[in-house]
């Protein structure tokens, strides 16, 4: 049975920490060649965390550029993102 796009969308997300299996890698596959909407979403994906590496690389390499730090607020909404999906 094919995935849906909603579980697509969480194997790409999930493809970016851990090594999806075999399985699940063919099952991507086979619908990011099906699907136009899904094959955009992981483009945009991985345009994302290739320019979050690019501009972390580049404030590390730079010492006179300040550390990027995150307001209280958005600490927040980050720690409450994680608690509401770990429930």
């Amino acid at each position: 049975m094919m995935l849906s796009c909603k579980e697509i969308s969480k194997l790409v997300s999930e493809s970016l920490e851990t090594k999806l299996t075999l399985r699940q890698r063919v099952e991507l596959w086979m619908h990011l060649r099906l699907c136009r909407l899904c094959a955009a979403f992981r483009r945009d994906v991985d345009t994302l965390h290739l320019r979050t590496q690019q501009h972390v690389e580049e404030l590390d390499s730079d010492r006179s550029v300040a550390k990027a730090k995150l307001s209280a607020g958005g600490r927040q909404r980050i720690k409450q993102a994680i608690e509401a999906r770990n429930d």
